[in-house]
């Protein structure tokens, strides 16, 4: 018990180096990619009539063609992207997700040929991606930054001491609980940080300060670490 709490101390104290001197490092620089719109088509490049979605898949005539995986997902999902991206709304996005997965689900195509339930998988699986992406606030989070330049990495640390300290003794109290309400304990107070965190993100990004986001949605990444392990408890290691 001794040697943990010496090394939990130790690592402690080198999480708290580490975030003072990240803290000293010049802010990162948002940058823009000149990147080239995508167009898809709205009417059936086969037969002319207007494509019900966003999607090159035409029920009429059954043309399907598959498309880029790097296209737009909140054009794909037909959400706008307001002032504020980060901020949607869910039950829309919902229903639109159905709405394409309506016209391209594989077993739609069974009946017309391998070749076209493979294109037709493909674009499933871009719009389940897509779907899921904007659906969670740390990938809408990252998908938002990356636009900007900015990529949330496995190597980036915590810059605030005070969360870092709170993270660091999350994890202790995870490792040494002993029941499952110390785990829901643990979680309830994670939660009310995530939410804290997740109305930061929502700020900075609505602001366009997206250096303050890039840190905001790093934190996150660290919670919802806490907020997996806790729900694995008691046999997943920690990933971050």
């Amino acid at each position: 018990m001794f040697s943990v709490s010496v090394r939990l101390a130790h690592s402690r104290s080198a999480a708290l180096r580490a975030a003072r001197h990240t803290t000293m490092l010049p802010t990162r620089s948002a940058r823009s990619y000149a990147t080239r719109p995508i167009v898809l088509p709205t009417t059936c490049p086969s037969c002319g009539t207007p494509l019900p979605t966003r999607l090159p898949a035409c029920p009429k005539c059954r043309y399907i063609q598959r498309i880029p995986d790097d296209y737009d997902y909140y054009d794909l999902l037909r959400t706008e992207k307001s002032a504020n991206p980060f901020q949607l709304d869910r039950g829309k996005l919902r229903r639109n997700f159905l709405e394409l997965q309506r016209y391209i689900h594989p077993d739609v195509w069974s009946p017309y040929g391998d070749d076209k339930v493979d294109v037709a998988r493909d674009l499933s699986g871009v719009v389940n991606k897509a779907y899921n992406t904007l659906l969670v606030p740390l990938s809408r989070a990252q998908y938002i930054l990356r636009d900007h330049g900015l990529d949330v990495s496995e190597t980036d640390q915590v810059e605030d001491p005070q969360l870092l300290m709170e993270i660091l003794e999350s994890r202790e109290a995870l490792e040494e609980a002993q029941a499952q309400t110390d785990v829901d304990a643990i979680r309830v107070e994670n939660a009310e940080r995530i939410s804290a965190v997740v109305n930061e993100i929502d700020e900075h990004i609505g602001a366009r300060d997206w250096n303050a986001a890039h840190r905001a949605a790093v934190k996150l990444k660290y919670l919802e670490g806490i907020e997996q392990a806790a729900k694995s408890w008691p046999s997943a290691p920690f990933d971050h």
